[in-house]
């Protein structure tokens, strides 16, 4: 009797260290089936993260599966690269005895131009086949270059900034082709490759550098100008022949042309004021600043200043090596980034270039004079890489070309891809009509007072620029865009 007892009470224990190992193995199992859940959720968070931010392959290989992107891409390398020729065209003006204010005033009406053709060639880059106007732009480009090379005469460069300013009729739609095929999540990257064809101005520059004290500056730019019009015809013949494309199809319902036209652009224009009333405002200020810059820059530091040709090629020739790198990295920012930090980083540099130019007579060089004379023993020019306007330049040129490449892809990802075109167009012909009056301003002012004070002037409106940024930004909320495209496309349908 014993016996049985103690084996029962032996049975009882096992049993009851069984039932303790499986609730341990149950609880064990619990465990395992939470973290195996927790690891599931990361997993998918990985997996969001990853898809909202690929990496920089996975966007490449996005961008360039459109076999029309990297032709598109190399000819505007081509177009970019001798668009450089371009800063120097005030002194080589100054040089062929022009006026200050005749320049000025010569450069408004073309701006003004340049305007009127950007309005019209919203219209005609949304009703025609856009390869066939990217070919146009690029070819007319290059007769202004060829004409540039070979003539001199005042009606010849009149003939020349023709071909350049209606030129624009074209380029509007020009650049909504390649902009609509970007997927609109990697905008900035895709459109930023296109201003890492600056790199090859490097080319250009390092040519035109080499060649002007050989030939002194009017006969190698107007060179420089010949050669970059048979490379423009080259790149002419490329888009025609290798460029897809096709007309879109167009319903105007019995309205006609003229009146179509008009409603069209005015569409567009009420768009852009609702989705991005703010980048308009700042975008009207900063062409009038721009352009005031533009036309008073070179000057002001060759003849205030005092620094040679070959310099001012260098400041340009450094500022493409400090810019690719920055262009492409802002790219990246602006997606993965809101406008507003982007835009302030940006634009906060604009106020010290003008207020560098301010004080460049003033203090003209920032090293010392003995490292000034070993750089141009070295080579001619050099020691304007230690001026303050080399500063000034250098900073402006970046912050410039990061800017436009901002608007743009704020303008990629805040408004529809239906007419891509024509708000393109609208949204430039405002920027070049307040532009067009700069250089006629810049003009009068250069003839009537100390060069100096343009600079103050585009010191005050780039502390007015910077100041409503800060406050009311660039666009409106992505709910309020939204809003604004979903509006849109219920007006279409």
């Amino acid at each position: 009797m014993e016996w049985d007892l103690l084996a029962q009470e032996a049975l009882m224990k096992s049993e009851r260290e069984d039932r303790k190992r499986l609730d341990e193995i149950k609880e064990e199992k619990e465990k395992l089936h939470k973290i195996r859940e927790r690891l599931k959720e990361i997993e998918g968070r990985l997996h969001e993260t990853k898809k909202e931010d690929p990496s920089l392959l996975d966007s490449l290989r996005t961008v360039f599966s459109w076999r029309n992107y990297s032709i598109y891409l190399v000819t505007s390398w081509i177009f970019t690269a001798f668009s450089y020729l371009g800063l120097f065209f005030n002194l080589y003006l100054l040089k062929l005895d022009w006026e200050y204010v005749l320049i000025g005033t010569v450069l408004s009406i073309m701006s003004a131009i340049s305007a009127t053709s950007r309005l019209i060639g919203g219209y005609v880059g949304d009703v025609s086949n856009r390869k066939h106007l990217s070919v146009v732009a690029m070819f007319m480009m290059a007769v202004y270059n060829l004409i540039m090379g070979i003539f001199v005469e005042f009606s010849w460069i009149i003939i020349a900034l023709i071909f350049f300013s209606t030129m624009d009729v074209f380029k509007g739609g020009s650049t909504a082709y390649i902009m609509d095929n970007i997927p609109k999540e990697h905008s900035g990257l895709g459109i930023s490759f296109f201003s890492a064809g600056r790199v090859f101005g490097i080319i250009t520059l390092g040519v035109f550098i080499v060649l002007t004290p050989m030939m002194e500056f009017g006969p190698s730019l107007r060179l420089m100008f010949l050669t970059g019009g048979l490379f423009l015809v080259g790149a002419s013949i490329v888009r025609a022949v290798f460029l897809e494309g096709k007309a879109p199809e167009v319903k105007r319902e019995g309205v006609s042309l003229v009146r179509f036209f008009i409603q069209d652009n005015k569409r567009a224009a009420g768009l852009l004021l609702k989705a991005v009333p703010g980048m308009i405002t700042i975008a009207i200020f900063d062409s009038l600043s721009d352009s005031l810059f533009k036309f008073g820059a070179y000057i002001y530091i060759y003849e205030e200043v005092h620094i040679e040709i070959p310099g001012i090629i260098l400041m340009s020739l450094v500022t493409i090596l400090v810019s690719v790198p920055l262009l492409l990295g802002t790219g990246r920012l602006s997606d993965r980034r809101g406008e507003r930090k982007t835009s302030l980083i940006v634009y906060s540099i604009m106020p010290i270039c003008a207020l560098l130019l301010y004080i460049a007579p003033i203090f003209p060089y920032w090293a010392p004079q003995s490292v000034i004379n070993q750089a141009e023993s070295l080579f001619a020019g050099l020691g304007a890489v230690f001026s303050t306007p080399f500063l000034a330049i250098v900073m402006k040129s970046v912050n410039d070309a990061v800017w436009n490449l901002l608007l743009l892809t704020i303008i990629q990802k805040n408004l529809p891809r239906r007419d891509t075109s024509k708000i393109l167009s609208v949204f430039w012909f405002i920027v070049y009509l307040f532009a067009s009056i700069g250089p006629y301003f810049g003009g009068v002012i250069f003839h009537y007072f100390p060069q100096a004070y343009l600079f103050i002037i585009i010191f005050c409106l780039n502390l007015i620029i910077l100041g409503w940024i800060a406050t009311k930004g660039l666009v409106k909320t992505e709910k309020e865009t939204k809003i604004v495209n979903d509006g849109e496309i219920d007006e279409h349908e």
